[in-house]
């Protein structure tokens, strides 16, 4: 299905068999941003990722990310990759790891993405002292990188059910406390 947003032709980002128990959560919210989020989006930040970028009119990049999702065959409905547009003047890059997660990860969130992933993206892309702003938390995969990593960051959720989930899952992990933090940070 394709429809026409201004001068962007935009297509259906979502669905195969994969998607079947999300289908009427993914309806809902699965909407394109308008022109003046990316503006805005451009306006607060210096460098961005934006996943699922290749979908829109974004300046011209050499540096897409690739999350290549080991376990998924071509016949599988869900996709083999996703991209995410970057800002940095860098080649494109490839990151490769299972989209299941450890087994026993809860999967609530259609489009989750493992904590490794951008713990990745940290490594390569951001700075001591940088403030991560994650405007589309999902399951908060991108949060809980940053807890562990050091990172303070900034999120947003605008669906109520995942804003709680993503929270909850959070909230777990900012609550255990490693050996280090006993022993006052210690390197």
């Amino acid at each position: 299905m394709e429809q026409v947003w201004g001068q962007i032709r935009q297509v259906q980002r979502t669905g195969g068999t994969w998607a079947s128990k999300y289908t009427k959560k993914i309806i809902s919210w699965d909407i394109a941003p308008e022109k003046e989020y990316f503006q805005e989006l451009f306006r607060v930040s210096r460098n961005q990722i934006i996943w699922g970028g290749n979908y829109f009119e974004l300046p011209p990049t050499r540096c897409f990310l690739v999350w290549r999702k080991l376990t998924i065959s071509d016949s599988f409905s869900m996709a083999m990759a996703e991209y995410a547009w970057t800002s940095f003047n860098e080649n494109t890059k490839v990151f490769e790891y299972a989209p299941q997660g450890k087994v026993g990860d809860p999967r609530f969130h259609p489009t989750s993405k493992p904590i490794a992933l951008y713990k990745w993206i940290l490594e390569k892309y951001a700075h001591k002292g940088d403030i991560i702003l994650d405007t589309h938390v999902g399951s908060a995969s991108s949060l809980i990188a940053c807890h562990q990593m050091g990172y303070n960051y900034i999120g947003f959720e605008i669906d109520e059910v995942y804003y709680k989930k993503a929270k909850e899952r959070l909230e777990r992990e900012t609550a255990q406390m490693t050996i280090f933090d006993l022993m006052g940070g210690v390197e």
